[in-house]
């Protein structure tokens, strides 16, 4: 009952945050000129980009090539042998957890995945682009990255239901009661703060490519905040893996989306039975 709280909490926690983020920016946007005679508002197209960046991120690997699809092979081979040493990988870092260790995770490391401290970041790079629009997009993304990636991981736990390392004695690492069950329970794969740190460093090393010392940066506190799930006794290995692959996988494509020259989302008027309005139009590729 009390790990139900949790999750529930964090949920909740990510939610408030992201809230007071976008009401942030809401109020930033009224306060300037983004509205033109007969177009929509800059709020209006930001939300409405979310469906539109959506439907490409599902339709991508569609169009992946043999180099994309060489590295995803990779990947799945590199998860699968993990797999097998999973228990022996999270055993190493339960051996080797000190008290000084767990402080740095659970106050250094770990809110980067939550959202405590990346959204708010997010806000200082948007505020700070108050007459740089190359700000605006790059924490916009940013955010965009960290819900839909978010959202991604969510999707897939409940249709995993892995058991995480601490609900079940002693640790088993091939316990899965996917895809059936419709419960809160068992939501180690994957991991949820790896998806969204991998996502948001993806954005940011593809907006500031000029800067090579942000892609350091943020990849390097995304692994940091993988090894601090197993650390702290929430994940196995493999949770982290797949976590950063979908984040990174998210994170990279609405970096080309939204930082490419051709825009994907239109916006045309609508006249349909005398009413005025506005059509959607989304390009796939």
């Amino acid at each position: 009952m009390l790990k139900k709280s949790k999750y529930r909490f964090s949920i909740l926690r990510k939610v408030i945050i992201l809230i007071i983020f976008i009401n942030g920016v809401s109020l930033i946007s009224r306060s300037q000129e983004y509205e033109t005679s007969g177009q929509p508002s800059f709020i209006g197209k930001y939300i409405a980009s979310y469906w539109c960046n959506t439907k490409i991120i599902i339709a991508e690997p569609f169009h992946w090539k043999a180099k994309q699809w060489s590295f995803f092979a990779g990947v799945l081979g590199a998860s699968v042998i993990t797999y097998v040493y999973d228990k022996e990988v999270y055993n190493f870092f339960q051996r080797n957890r000190t008290t000084p260790s767990e402080s740095i995770s659970k106050y250094v490391v770990e809110p980067w995945g939550s959202g405590l401290y990346s959204v708010p970041l997010l806000a200082a790079i948007y505020i700070s682009g108050i007459k740089n629009n190359h700000h605006k997009n790059i924490a916009l993304t940013g955010l965009k990255a960290y819900l839909l990636s978010g959202g991604a991981a969510i999707l897939v736990k409940h249709l995993s239901h892995r058991l995480r390392p601490g609900e079940n004695v002693p640790p088993d690492p091939y316990l899965w009661e996917g895809p059936f069950p419709f419960t809160t329970d068992h939501t180690a794969f994957p991991s949820g703060h790896t998806t969204t740190a991998f996502a948001i460093a993806s954005v940011l090393t593809q907006g500031y490519s000029d800067k090579m010392w942000v892609g350091l940066t943020s990849y390097s506190l995304a692994a940091l905040v993988g090894i601090s799930r197993i650390h702290d006794g929430k994940h196995w290995p493999t949770d982290v893996i797949a976590g950063a692959a979908l984040g990174t996988f998210i994170g990279t494509t609405l970096g080309r989306i939204n930082f490419s020259k051709n825009n994907n989302l239109a916006f045309s008027p609508a006249f349909i039975n005398g009413l005025s309005g506005f059509s959607l139009a989304c390009r796939i590729k």
